[in-house]
This record gives structure tokens, C-alpha cells and sequence, in this order.
């Protein structure tokens, strides 16, 4: 704003008495019209920019294993539901037929009363066929599995149990994804259909008989879990069962058999549980979902190439296949059941 200084003469009268009063133009700024010096916008420097990068790198570093944490908890809950709906549709298969339902080991193990049964689509719990004779292995699926049109269609749907669960899903794991299977903790890829196997050698018995057995033959130095400890049973002793410690469902290992040559749901001594729950890299151990008798379900840890035999040891089951000597013959054919034909009913 240019402001002037009052004068009594023009600019013109070069004779002003009064030189103080000829008019100057003077320079005045207003509050708000104020002029401020420019400042250019700075960015960020290269140190700035690598701790903020560290920072992001640390917070993921520490986030990461607990988000992993958090997924793997989940699965393993969800996989401990399946097992207790199949167990719920057990109990309702045995309110309608009394017993327990077959597998697959229980007609294989009629061969110790002189003569197998045939095992084929829809006689068994999981609804696997199986051609094995004795000890000769015939392929009953093409690999792999899970692409296999026959397989997909008779497991689990042809199962036994199946019309008490109805819901395909809850036979698999929601960690047991379809692939190759490999002698790993984690098992590799499954199936795509089957993640869990029932006791081979409970198949037809009525729950109430499983209370105790007593050994006709001694059973020595048996392995228990981690091979640390052993456990013997003499001839005539006597080991009561507790339905909550009898177990009769497991999280089966798909390399020991569910995705290698018996694509079934028949756990037997020589199968291995999947320890893929809670199991931390380069770790020994793991959890494994596993159904008890009673109907609660488990995810226990164990060591990760954990046997059959070692579990049904843990209880007193008597053991087919013993880590030394040949098949015990004598307290197997005292406590599984011998069939007249493939149905008890």
C-alpha cells in the first residue's frame, strides 16, 4: 500500500517554505500482506529412509511367527472338531448297530482264524476298497489319489459312517493339504480325502467289551513313545481299559498309509501319526489329533515318528506287529473279533 504525506503546495511549487511537507512515497506492508521467505520442501534422507525400513523389518520379523502361531492353532482346533463329529457319528452308528464300525484291519486279521475277508468299496468305516491278499499288495487306486475318480468317489462316501456324518470335510485335515507324501514330520501332501484313521483292531466290537483283555502270552520289552521306557505284559495279566485313555481314532501320518499303497483309514501297529500341529522347525516333536473311546479328542505331543504299537502299548492293547519277533499271533486272536461274515448283524 503506497500512502502519501499531506502537503499544502503542489509538486510543482519549487518555492515550498516547508520542505518537510513536499510529498515522498513511502513503502508500507500491511499485517496480512506480510512477504515471508520461500522455504523448499525437504525430503527424505537415506539414513531416515533405512532405519524406517529396519523398523518394518523388525516388526515383521516379531509378527510373523506369532501370525503363523495363531493359523496353526486354528488348524489344529479345527482338526480336533473333525475328529470329535466323527466320533459323535461313531456313538449314533452305535446306537443303531451296537458295535463299533469295521475296518480294514479287522477283515485283514481274520487271516488268524484261518481265512481274510475281501475288502471292498462300502464295507468299512472310510469306504476304501483294499486288495491285498495276506502279505501280496495289489494297488486298489491309481496315485495320486486325490485325482483319482473312483478314490474320490467311494472315500468317504461309501464309508459306513458316512451316512451318520454326512459332511465330507470333516474327514481332512484342514492342514493336510493334497500332494506327494514324504517321510517328514509334516507327511508331505495327502490324499485330498482322508486325513484320519480308526484303530485297526476294534472293528465290530460292541465299546462295552473294550473294558479290559487279559494277555494269554507274554509280550515283552514293548516300546513306548520317544523309545525311552519299555512296557512288558506277562501271560495272564489282566489291563483294564479306560474309555479315556483307550484310543480310537488317529491323525494318520500320509506317508504310513493314507497317501502311500493302502489309501485307508485303518491304523494299524505299524502306521505313524502326523505330528503336523505345533511343530516348530528342526523340532523332534509335534502334536497329533487323536479320538479317545469316550468320545473326547486330544492334540497330543509326541515325538514325531511315533508307531502305532508304541500308542496301543501307552493302554495295554495287545500289539500284531511287535518291534522284535514275529506277529503275535496268540493274544491278537484273543481280542479281535472273529467274523462269520463280513456284517456281525
Amino acid at each position: 500500500m503506497i500512502h502519501t504525506r499531506p502537503a499544502t503546495l503542489s509538486r510543482e511549487s519549487s518555492a515550498c517554505p516547508y520542505p518537510e511537507l513536499r510529498a515522498e512515497p513511502v513503502l508500507m506492508h500491511s499485517r496480512d500482506s506480510r512477504v515471508r521467505p520461500a522455504r523448499g520442501r525437504r525430503g527424505f534422507t537415506l539414513i531416515e529412509v533405512l532405519v524406517v525400513a529396519a523398523i518394518i523389518a523388525v516388526l515383521v520379523a516379531i509378527l510373523l511367527p506369532a501370525l503363523s502361531q495363531a493359523r496353526d492353532q486354528a488348524r489344529s482346533i479345527s482338526c480336533r472338531s473333525n475328529l470329535k463329529q466323527l466320533m459323535t457319528g461313531m456313538f449314533v452308528y452305535v446306537g443303531h448297530h451296537k458295535v463299533l464300525p469295521a475296518t480294514h484291519g479287522l477283515f485283514w486279521m481274520q487271516i488268524v482264524f484261518g481265512q481274510e475277508w475281501s475288502r471292498p468299496a462300502g464295507v468299512t468305516w472310510d469306504g476304501a476298497r483294499d486288495r491285498q491278499k495276506a502279505l501280496t499288495y495289489t494297488p486298489a487306486y491309481t496315485q495320486p489319489y486325490h485325482r483319482d475318480p473312483e478314490f474320490l468317489a467311494d472315500v468317504p462316501a461309501r464309508g459306513t459312517l458316512f451316512p451318520f456324518v454326512k459332511q465330507p470335510a470333516v474327514y481332512l485335515c484342514p492342514a493336510d493339504q493334497p500332494g506327494q507324501a514324504d517321510d517328514t514330520p509334516l507327511g508331505g501332501g495327502g490324499n485330498g480325502k482322508l486325513s484320519y484313521s480308526m484303530n485297526a483292531y476294534i472293528g465290530y466290537r460292541a465299546p462295552e467289551s473294550l473294558q479290559s483283555f487279559r494277555y494269554v502270552a507274554d509280550s515283552l520289552n514293548n516300546p513306548l513313545p520317544g523309545g525311552r521306557k519299555q512296557v512288558s505284559f506277562k501271560a495272564g495279566q489282566r489291563v483294564v481299559f479306560s474309555p479315556a485313555s483307550f484310543m480310537a481314532m488317529f491323525e494318520d501320518h500320509p506317508n504310513y498309509y493314507t497317501n502311500s499303497s493302502y489309501p485307508d483309514g485303518s491304523f494299524n501297529c505299524i502306521d505313524r501319526i502326523a505330528t503336523r500341529h505345533g511343530l516348530r522347525s528342526g523340532a523332534s516333536e509335534g502334536r497329533a489329533s487323536i479320538a479317545f473311546l469316550d468320545g473326547h479328542v486330544e492334540g497330543r505331543l509326541y515325538p514325531a515318528k511315533t508307531l502305532g504299537r508304541e500308542l496301543f502299548a501307552e493302554f495295554g492293547q495287545p500289539l500284531m506287529w511287535r518291534e522284535n519277533g514275529g506277529p503275535d499271533l496268540a493274544n491278537m486272536s484273543a481280542f479281535i473279533r472273529k467274523l462269520q461274515g463280513p456284517c456281525p448283524w
